[in-house]
């Protein structure tokens, strides 16, 4: 699936479902929110959104290098945790973020690649 050009033509992602996403050139985004690390004039990026329905801790882990923002209502949300995939899982980073109910944007930024591993899942509660 290719991404958004902007915020407006995000791409739709379901929650717990890995994709495969198409990264667009930079030249040819319209970021929702300057992203903090934009990566150089010829990388790739893309915005997807997705709809949280049980507010809760939420990872993005995507298979290749890149920048991650989550937005709500235009503005970006602070992460909660950062880490790496397992060794040999083809997962290169993943972002945790705690989230409310409502339509949130991945927006990617910085890729080197031109298609990357995507998937946002809702994380368990932590325990009592």
């Amino acid at each position: 699936m290719t991404a958004g050009a902007d915020g407006g033509r995000a791409t739709l992602l379901t929650p717990g479902t890995a994709v495969t996403g198409t990264l667009l050139p930079t030249a040819d985004l319209r970021h929702v929110a300057t992203p903090e690390k934009a990566g150089p004039v010829d990388s790739r990026g893309g915005l997807f959104a997705f709809t949280v329905a049980t507010p809760g801790r939420y990872r993005v882990a995507l298979g290749s290098a890149a920048w991650i923002d989550i937005l709500t209502d235009g503005k970006p949300v602070a992460s909660i945790g950062h880490s790496h995939g397992p060794a040999c899982s083809g997962i290169r980073k993943m972002v945790d973020f705690q989230l409310g109910r409502g339509r949130h944007l991945v927006q990617i930024a910085g890729s080197r690649d031109r298609a990357v591993a995507l998937m946002v899942a809702r994380l368990p509660d932590p325990p009592l």
